[in-house]
């Protein structure tokens, strides 16, 4: 199931947030849910609407995560696939509502239309060296970690040490930390990307990798998209980028990138026996060893 909105009878714990930055008048609220994995998630993030309009509130626990988010979306270009900060008030934003549907079905349209939007983004923060490496390195510290855990898994192990040598090396982009096709609101012609708290300048493909990594024709896999459809989205952005790599360079760190998201899932396999080893498991496991094969290869 996609996002869905649950209303909410009583706006009272964000009236004074509403109040501050719209102004007065009464307004209505729906939180954003999702039902992900069996289980009901009901996110701090409302669609408000306002005598001045609809809008999205989203309300932050950390304060580094809602500056994190607010800078970015700062970054951006009027004319670029992302939401609109409107306001602040305490650790809350108030954005555009981006009105569509998320990309958890997805159609030849949709990525097409994903893949042209992640590439506005891409050139306009262009493939390069010189961008401030901390969240990078923080990006690849973690990844660090994780090759411990494969230490029984030699064909895993001798490919995903591929990909931090790899990954070390890749020119960055401003990178949204997070995309997933959740995180995609198609309507019907432009696809925009929500969601930046995660985001930062990091190596290019992790973006594309975990994009692709998680949609698959079985059920175990929490996005619908085909093998053509993959290949759809990856030669319409390879076309797209203004500064861009060999191809067969960026065929090579997509696969690694897709890798690394496949890993991270079973990391938490891998670390720790005693987790039963279930149909995500299973495919996971299965992609894995197939994608490591063909790196190595």
């Amino acid at each position: 199931m996609s996002t869905f909105l649950e209303k909410l009878d009583d706006v009272s714990a964000l009236s004074e947030t509403v109040r501050s930055i719209l102004g007065p008048g009464a307004f209505a609220a729906d939180r954003f849910c999702d039902d992900f994995a069996d289980e009901h998630k009901r996110y701090e993030v409302f669609r408000i609407v306002h005598p001045r309009g609809t809008f999205v509130l989203k309300r932050f626990e950390k304060p580094q995560r809602f500056a994190a988010e607010k800078a970015i979306l700062e970054r951006f270009s009027p004319d670029l696939p992302v939401p609109r900060v409107l306001g602040c008030s305490g650790n809350s934003v108030l954005m555009e509502y981006v009105s569509g549907d998320d990309l958890k079905e997805m159609t030849d349209e949709s990525v097409l239309a994903a893949a042209t939007s992640l590439a506005a983004i891409m050139n306009a923060f262009p493939l390069g060296y010189g961008y401030d490496r901390t969240v990078a390195e923080k990006e690849i510290a973690y990844r660090e970690d994780r090759l411990g855990a494969l230490t029984n898994e030699p064909l895993l192990y001798a490919a995903y040490s591929r990909f931090l040598d790899r990954v070390k090396e890749m020119p960055l982009t401003l990178a949204n930390g997070d995309l997933v096709p959740i995180n995609c609101i198609y309507d019907g012609e432009r696809v925009r990307i929500i969601d930046w708290e995660y985001g930062g300048f990091m190596p290019y493909a992790l973006d594309i990798g975990r994009f692709l990594a998680h949609s698959g024709e079985a059920s175990a896999f929490p996005y619908r998209m085909t093998p053509a459809q993959k290949t759809l989205f990856c030669d319409r952005l390879y076309e797209a980028l203004s500064e861009k790599p060999e191809k067969a360079v960026f065929d090579r760190d997509v696969k690694l990138a897709v890798l690394d998201e496949l890993i991270m899932v079973l990391f938490f396999y891998y670390k720790d026996p005693t987790v039963p080893r279930d149909e995500t498991f299973r495919i996971y496991s299965a992609q894995a060893a197939v994608l490591a094969k063909e790196l190595l290869g």
